[in-house]
């Protein structure tokens, strides 16, 4: 096989070159794709016209060639979304009605880049807008790009075996556009939505949510990669290095301002939607001075920027953590900065596989759940969000981008926890999450957080929580409450703190939890109907995604490759629309609520509103879902209050088995003292006996010579008496 692969290695640039010389087509501008090598990755010859069933838009950074996709049968039209107009259950006729299913088309321009390649000199530097697009004539984006460099083996899905479909490469920072128009004649400017994606900074692709049916409701739609893991967070806990995903962020943020237009979109409308990660990078555009302007609203899903585990604080960790990849690379110098040389020397294959968990030895993680996050650096982020957002009502910070706040999660959201566990999966599929697995979970996560004084405590406290109590061996349940414990750990606790203080903000807020569940719907169904969608995720982390995106809606060609065998039914669309219609309602006017109905209240410092979002087969289309207030409020208190006073509680009672040692241990010091003191006195006592004993004989003489003097002295006073005369008073008083 390996003399095979060199021989096709060597055979491939003497046939590009012979079919070269037959058609007389130029020579490549672009480096050939070995995985695609008749694809596109080789130029049209100049000035050739776009195909039938494509489209060409002219930039300042040169013309663009896109592809036309028709989609079928859908409930509404780019122009007309029978949802946003009239109520039917009030009786109200549709002025101008469209047929039950249309046909819509939408332009795609996959794999538009917007930043100079960070590779070689431009690796760990901060990303450099483009000023042309590659190559001779019109730039081809008619498919999707490659990745950003990650650990593709720890991302959380189900199909642990599934290769993964896209290309990974350093070269990565791409957008897709996706527009239901192009025409310069025409006066309609979209609402945009830039979607940066999930996967806690450290896997994901923008590849993997296509537009296409997002768009034709209406919206100009730009789905955006960003460099991860080291590439993009890699930092010396200075203001000149980090953050770098971040600031690819706000450079296609900056594109998207200047030409946008192009595509029928209105700048001044664009809403950033963010899942997970992106939902955090959201946040941070919020509280950064940098990315002001850039947008009108936030949609954060699944993702909090307030989260404990998604920024890292302290810039003194993000240096520490720095110089441990180094050491792991075997870059190891006393200097920081040769460590940082060091590492941009290695490979983006060394680098990906030294930050494996799978690695042996893996590189230790402390304080955060993975080592690279945005870090907290003074010019991005001036402190810790959760301290700003809890400032600024009283004017000890600044929120410079005060916008329209909608947020929301995912029922199990926790869900990924088990996905990333690449060994529970390839053993167990998924099985086994017994309680042992659970506490060594917590145990972990208590380390992690830096939880220093209690930390036992604070562990029995969480067990204690989530066990599921009525049986131990109940292994359904016991993953349950895992999920329970990671989804109220890692997402509803800092999610329900964020709106809340946003509300507190300023910011008009709203929140809502998706309770829709996929599998409901497949109940009764075969297996490989239900292989996507298990009973025992629940309403997992991605969900909410397939329902925005209208995967239900869209064709098997157009899918990832995971969900062309899914088979949709009519509950799932029902819910895919219904989901959309709020989020298209907060993106064209800032409020959620449908046209007709004003059911869904804001979110408010006393009254924490949100909206249960879980439809059911036959339900209303015109409610978006049932109100309710203070969602898990004893698990959110539990873990943002209770925890944080459990860690700084001197406790002064003991368990029984510790009472008994505890006095041993304390009459054992006693003993000790007692013994030194009568050690230290005899000590004394001897020193003293043998003082006297030593100095005894000096002591006499000393003695003689003194009493000899003393008798002396005597011997002198009674002579002067004797010479002395006598008193006259004495003798006056003889005489008489």
């Amino acid at each position: 096989m390996r003399g095979a692969s060199y021989f096709v290695l060597l055979a491939l640039p003497a046939l590009f070159g012979f079919a070269g010389g037959i058609n007389g087509y130029p020579e490549p501008t672009r480096a050939i794709d070995l995985w695609n090598p008749f694809g596109t990755t080789t130029p049209r010859p100049k000035g050739s016209p776009a195909r039938e069933n494509e489209v060409i838009v002219r930039l300042p950074l040169g013309d663009i060639i896109g592809k036309k996709v028709n989609l079928t049968n859908l409930p509404w039209t780019a122009n007309h979304d029978p949802s946003q107009v009239t109520n039917p259950e009030w009786g109200q006729a549709d002025p101008n009605p469209v047929p039950p299913l249309n046909n819509v088309t939408v332009y795609a321009f996959l794999g538009v880049p917007y930043a100079m390649a960070p590779v070689s000199s431009r690796r760990f530097r901060d990303p450099q807008p483009i000023t042309q697009f590659p190559g001779e004539g019109p730039y081809l984006a008619l498919e999707f790009k490659k990745v950003c460099p990650q650990d593709i083996e720890t991302r959380p899905t189900l199909f642990i075996n599934q290769p993964y479909p896209y290309q990974v490469d350093e070269d990565c920072l791409y957008l897709n556009v996706f527009t239901p128009d192009v025409s310069r004649s025409s006066d309609h400017k979209y609402p945009v939505i830039v979607f940066f994606h999930g996967g806690n900074f450290q896997t994901g692709s923008s590849n993997d949510w296509p537009g296409h049916v997002l768009a034709s409701r209406g919206h100009v739609v730009v789905t955006a990669n960003y460099r991860l893991g080291a590439f993009g967070f890699m930092s010396l806990g200075d203001t000149s290095t980090g953050n770098y995903g971040i600031k690819d962020q706000r450079v296609a943020l900056s594109w998207v301002q200047q030409y946008i237009a192009a595509f029928g979109g209105d700048p001044q409308a664009v809403t950033i939607i963010g899942h997970d990660a992106g939902a955090v990078s959201a946040g941070i555009h919020m509280l950064s001075p940098l990315s002001k302007g850039l947008f009108r609203q936030v949609v954060a899903m699944s993702g909090a920027e307030v989260s404990y585990h998604s920024i890292i604080g302290k810039p003194a960790l993000a240096y520490n953590n720095t110089l441990r990849l180094g050491r792991y690379l075997g870059c190891v110098d006393i200097e920081a900065h040769r460590v940082w040389d060091c590492i941009q020397q290695r490979s983006s294959d060394d680098i990906v596989l030294a930050l494996s968990p799978a690695s042996n030895p893996a590189i230790p993680i402390e304080f955060n759940r993975y080592l690279f996050l945005p870090t907290v650096d003074g010019v991005e982020l001036t402190a810790h969000p959760l301290w700003l957002l809890n400032n600024v009502p009283t004017g000890g910070a600044n929120l410079p981008s005060a916008v329209p706040y909608l947020t929301g999660m995912n029922a199990e959201d926790g869900v990924e926890v088990i996905l990333e566990d690449r060994t529970l999966g390839e053993f167990t599929d998924f099985l086994q999450v017994t309680h042992e697995y659970q506490r060594s979970f917590i145990i972990e996560y208590a380390f992690r957080h830096n939880y220093t004084m209690n930390r036992e405590a604070i562990v029995e406290a969480i067990d204690s929580l989530y066990t599921f109590w009525p049986d131990p061996a109940d292994v359904w349940n016991i993953r349950k409450k895992f999920i329970e414990l990671t989804t109220d750990a890692y997402y509803t606790s800092p999610i329900v703190l964020s709106a809340h203080l946003h509300s507190l903000t300023g910011s008009r807020t709203f929140m809502y939890v998706n309770n829709y569940n996929f599998s409901k719907t497949r109940d009764g169904s075969t297996q490989e109907d239900r292989k996507n969608f298990p009973g025992w995720m629940g309403a997992c982390h991605e969900c909410d995604l397939y329902l925005l995106f209208g995967f239900p809606f869209m064709p098997k060609e157009l899918l990832p490759q995971q969900f062309k065998d899914v088979s949709w039914y009519e509950t799932d669309r029902n819910a895919s629309q219904l989901f959309g219609s709020f989020v298209k309602a907060f993106v064209s006017t800032s409020d959620p609520n449908l046209p007709y109905t004003g059911q869904w209240p804001a979110h408010q410092p006393r009254e924490h509103w949100y909206v249960d979002f879980n439809y059911t087969f036959g339900a209303s289309m015109e409610s978006v879902g049932e109100i309710k207030r203070d969602y898990k409020y004893e698990e959110v208190a539990f873990w943002n209050n209770y925890l944080p006073l459990l860690v700084n509680y001197m406790t002064t009672t003991f368990p029984p088995w510790e009472v008994r040692e505890r006095r041993e241990v304390v009459s054992f010091k006693v003993i000790i003292v007692v013994l030194a003191v009568c050690l230290i006195l005899a000590i004394v006592a001897a020193l003293s006996f043998g003082y006297c004993v030593c100095t005894w004989k000096d002591r006499q003489k000393i003695d003689r010579r003194h009493f000899d003097r003393m008798q002396e002295y005597s011997s002198t006073q009674r002579i002067e008496m004797h010479s002395y005369p006598t008193s006259p008073r004495v003798e006056k008083h003889t005489s008489l």
